[in-house]
This record gives C-alpha cells, structure tokens and sequence, in this order.
C-alpha cells in the first residue's frame, strides 16, 4: 500500500499530465517535476508558518491540483513536447503568480 505522499504525488502527477494535454513529456522533464514536488511536499516554505504541504492537503490538495494542472498547461505550449526548460518556466510563473503560501520559496 502506498503511503500518503505517494498518493500525494501519483495526483499531483496525474493533475499536471492533465494540464499537459496532449502534448509528451520528456523523461527528464518528468524526472524534474518529481524530483521539485517530491521535495516540496515535505517543505516548510517561508510563507507557510511551519506547515508542509503534505499536512494540509486534504483541505488544500483541490488549490494545488489546480495549479499542478495550470503549470502543465502553461509548459505544453512551447510545443508538442515539454521539456525541462519550458516545465521551470511554466512551474516558476505559476508559483510567482500564486498568492498560496505553500509555494516553493522562489
């Protein structure tokens, strides 16, 4: 039975896929988001007063799937493949706009 930020991840995973449309996804651009939001989970961003995504997700987890899926979208239009550079691009973007204090420390 997986843990829960395994089930934290497979959705976030799945949201950005979503986001991603049609277009493929570099092994390594998949390796990156994993690797980014993996560690984020166990985070304590600045912003968050101590809280870890991981903690708040059942009540949070709808917000962040969103902009999982919203940082999908936004990497999928630099082509029919997302990359590493255009998936950091979309990621930072979405991250800076978002008034969520769960968000990576830029």
């Amino acid at each position: 039975m997986p843990d829960r930020k395994e089930v934290f991840m497979a959705q976030a995973v799945f949201a950005f896929a979503q986001g991603c449309g049609g277009a493929d996804i570099a092994s390594d651009a998949f390796q990156w988001f994993v690797e980014r939001y993996s560690a984020w989970l166990d985070s304590s961003p600045k912003k968050a007063a101590g809280r870890r995504p991981r903690d708040v997700w059942d009540k949070e987890g709808h917000g962040f799937m969103g902009r999982f899926k919203e940082i999908g979208r936004r990497a999928a239009q630099s082509g029919t493949t997302v990359g590493v550079d255009a998936l950091s691009k979309a990621a930072q973007a979405v991250e800076g706009e978002s008034e969520c204090p769960f968000c990576p420390d830029i």
